[in-house]
């Protein structure tokens, strides 16, 4: 098998392949055999060590870990206890709370790490879902239901922007969105009502209120995001710079307190409700923005253009194809 290791912290990525056998299964292992895998936040911020207190989580002078936590692929050999699974299954699955390492041409996972994926699905589809779709699944969920008529989403061009827009478009409902100028026009074409760019006007300089602020990296603080809420106006994060979301989440109570407009911060739950995520995806029609796919060597350039914000929708690395499974 082969595999990227990131040789130390750096930019541009310090990725370097890797050869080795398969190593043995342990009895509630699945080893699959990777046909795509998605380019994460995880990855960049593995790969740059930034911010240093990182550094702490993935080693001190390089990085421990292997970068990749989304994949599909086939299933190739079962472990003695697996019972969900069999040989030749096409899978997906979120590798977060396992060992990651998805930029590789095979992975052992345990099942809670594995789903299989729909007849109806791509592979490559089907990698671009697990995190970025259950982001946008779990943050939805945090509204209890509060019907919104105006949203904004911040990061509105990637793989989390793209997906909401389209779970969360519905008659009568406006949606706002901020990125980089470069993807303006991707997310005209999907349907945004109006579209900024952060570098000549972020957040802080709009002049409106939303219902529903969905941000996917913050790097303002709490009074910033409250002052763009409409009264009882609920703001999502599902990630950012540490010092904001330490912010968040002391000052949030006060804000709620004072204001009654709600600042939360999602704590994914790695593969929790993908299946029922994939279902309403394919009754509603949707389709996963695809940047890409890019080939399995081109690794450390498709991770730089994540890096850049380069991006529209999902950057795929392309492992395997599916004839070679």
């Amino acid at each position: 098998m082969k595999f990227f290791v990131l040789k130390a912290y750096g930019e541009p990525p310090q990725l370097e392949i890797k050869e080795s056998s398969i190593p043995d299964l342990s009895e509630d292992d699945i080893l699959v055999k990777v046909s795509y895998s998605a380019v994460n936040d995880y990855d960049w911020s593995l790969s740059t060590g930034k911010p240093l207190l990182y550094r702490l989580l993935f080693g001190l002078l390089k990085p421990k870990l292997r970068p990749g936590m989304e994949i599909s692929g086939v299933v190739k050999q079962i472990g003695t206890k697996i019972q969900n699974f069999h040989v030749g299954d096409r899978v997906f699955g979120d590798l977060s709370e396992d060992r990651f390492g998805g930029f590789a041409t095979h992975v052992l996972a345990k099942e809670k790490s594995l789903r299989k994926i729909p007849d109806e699905l791509a592979l490559d589809e089907a990698a671009s879902l697990p995190h970025a779709g259950l982001l946008v699944h779990q943050s939805i969920e945090l509204l209890n239901n509060k019907q919104c008529k105006k949203i904004l989403i911040n990061g509105a061009g990637g793989g989390v922007g793209t997906l909401a827009f389209q779970l969360l478009k519905k008659e009568g409902v406006r949606i706002d969105g901020i990125d980089t100028g470069e993807k303006l026009s991707d997310m005209d074409k999907l349907g945004y009502e109006k579209v900024y760019d952060y570098k000549v006007k972020d957040l802080q300089k709009l002049d409106e209120q939303y219902d529903f602020i969905l941000d996917t990296k913050s790097k303002f603080w709490p009074w910033h995001y409250s002052s763009k809420l409409a009264k009882n106006g609920i703001f999502v994060t599902v990630g950012g710079d540490l010092p904001q979301l330490a912010a968040l989440l002391i000052f949030k109570g006060l804000i709620k307190k004072l204001s009654q407009k709600e600042l939360k911060i999602l704590g994914l739950k790695a593969n929790r409700g993908l299946e029922d995520f994939v279902k309403l995806y394919l009754k509603k029609s949707m389709k996963s923005r695809i940047d890409g796919p890019y080939p399995f060597d081109e690794a450390a350039n498709a991770l730089s253009r994540f890096g850049q914000g380069l991006h529209s929708g999902k950057i795929l690395l392309k492992i395997a194809p599916e004839s070679e499974h």
